[in-house]
C-alpha cells in the first residue's frame, strides 16, 4: 500500500495530522486527555506532548498507545520531518513521565515554504505541560493569532498592489468593476454551495457526538452543566433576535371601548404645543369658539374692547408672549377675525 505524504508546513496537512493524533488518543480516555495533547514542529523535529489523566498509568495500556502511534507513522511520509518525539507529561509535572522518539528518512520539501504556513503560536512554545490551560488564555492566544494574521494580510505588498489596481480599474471602469464584483460573488456563492453539498456532515456529526459522549464520561456533572448554560445562552439569544424581528403587538382587550376621536381633523390637533406662536395663530379657524382657542394659545385671553366693524356685539380679545402679540375678534363665541404683531426679530 502506498504511504500517505504530509507536508507539516502545509495548513492542511499539519490540521490532518493534529486530527488524526487526537482520535487516536480519544480511544484511550482512560489513559490521556486529548484535547490537551500540544504539538511542535521546529527544526525538522515533530514533536508531541500527550497529558496523562493520572501518574500511576498502566503500563500496559501506555506501551500499546505508543506501539499505535509508531505503527500509524511507519504508514506515512512526513515531508521535511527528520525524527519524530512523543512525551508523556502528568498535570502539573515539569518533567515528562515517559520519552520516547525515533529518527526517519527526511523527505526533502518540492519548494521553499513561507515562514508563517503555520499560524499556530503553540508551534513556538516547548511541549512540555506544565499546568492546565485555561479557557480564558485559550481565548485569547486565539484573538491574538486572529489580529496577527489580519495586520500580515494588511501590510502584505501583495494586498497593496491589488487594492491600488482595483482602485484604478474602478475609477476608469466602474460599469466593468462592479460586473467583475457581481460575477465574484456569484462564484464564491457558488463555492460554498458546493462545499455545502460535499462536507462529510454525516461524519463531522458523528465525530461531535463522539467528543460530547467522552466528554460525559470524563465528568458527568460539569457536562450537564455547561451544556444547560450553553442551551439558556441559546435561548435567550433566540428570544432577543425574535423579539427583534417582530413587530409591534396590540392587546385589544386592554383598549378602551371608545379608542377613536370623530374629530380628529379639527384645526385644533394641526396645532403645535400650547403657547402664543405664530405656528398656533395660523392654526386658528374663523368659527372657532373661545374655549378652543384659548385651549390652542395655552391661556386665557385679556378683553380689549369693541370691534364695530363687526357690530357692537364684536369683542377683540388679545394674547401676548415673549415676542408676539396678538387680537382675536368673537361675535356670538364665534372667532370672525385675528391680528397679530411680532414684539421682537423672529428667530
Amino acid at each position: 500500500m502506498k504511504a500517505v505524504r504530509l507536508n507539516l508546513e502545509d495548513r492542511q496537512a499539519w490540521q490532518k495530522l493534529q486530527h488524526v493524533l487526537t482520535s487516536l488518543a480519544s480511544d484511550y480516555m482512560d489513559l490521556v486527555a486529548a484535547e490537551q495533547t500540544e504539538y511542535k514542529f521546529e527544526q525538522q523535529i515533530l514533536s508531541i506532548a500527550f497529558t496523562l489523566i493520572a501518574s500511576d498509568a498502566d503500563r500496559d495500556r501506555l506501551n500499546e498507545f505508543t506501539q499505535n502511534i509508531d505503527r500509524y507513522f511507519n504508514r506515512i511520509q512526513l515531508v521535511g520531518v527528520r525524527r519524530i518525539e512523543w512525551e508523556f507529561y502528568v498535570i502539573g509535572e515539569a518533567s515528562p513521565f515517559l520519552a520516547q522518539g525515533r529518527d526517519i528518512q527526511l523527505v526533502a520539501a518540492p519548494a521553499p515554504l513561507p515562514q508563517n504556513a503555520l499560524a499556530r503560536s503553540e508551534a513556538r512554545r516547548s511541549p512540555v505541560r506544565n499546568v492546565k490551560q485555561s479557557s480564558l488564555s485559550k481565548g485569547k492566544s486565539k484573538v491574538s493569532n486572529l489580529v496577527h494574521r489580519l495586520r500580515g494580510w494588511l501590510v502584505n505588498p501583495k494586498t497593496i498592489q491589488a487594492a491600488r489596481t482595483a482602485s484604478r480599474i474602478t475609477i476608469r471602469d466602474p460599469k466593468g468593476a462592479l460586473d467583475a464584483v457581481r460575477v465574484n460573488a456569484i462564484a464564491k456563492f457558488n463555492d460554498t454551495i458546493q462545499w455545502v453539498d460535499t462536507f462529510p456532515w454525516e461524519t463531522w456529526t458523528k465525530e461531535k457526538a463522539q467528543q460530547i459522549k467522552r466528554r460525559h464520561q470524563r465528568n458527568l456533572f460539569r457536562a450537564v452543566i455547561e451544556d444547560v448554560l450553553i442551551l439558556g445562552v441559546m435561548l435567550i439569544a433566540l428570544y432577543w433576535l425574535t423579539e427583534a424581528l417582530s413587530g409591534p403587538t396590540i392587546n385589544l382587550a386592554l383598549m378602551p371601548k371608545r379608542h377613536h376621536d370623530t374629530n380628529i381633523t379639527s384645526v385644533q390637533y394641526r396645532c403645535g404645543n400650547p403657547a402664543v406662536s405664530l405656528k398656533n395663530y395660523v392654526c386658528l379657524g374663523k368659527g372657532m369658539r373661545y374655549d378652543q382657542v384659548a385651549s390652542i394659545l395655552g391661556a386665557e385671553g385679556k378683553p380689549l374692547g369693541i370691534d364695530h366693524n363687526f357690530g357692537d356685539r364684536a369683542v377683540v380679545v388679545s394674547w401676548s408672549g415673549a415676542d408676539l402679540s396678538m387680537n382675536v375678534t368673537f361675535v356670538d363665541d364665534k372667532l370672525v377675525s385675528r391680528a397679530y404683531r411680532q414684539l421682537t426679530a423672529s428667530k
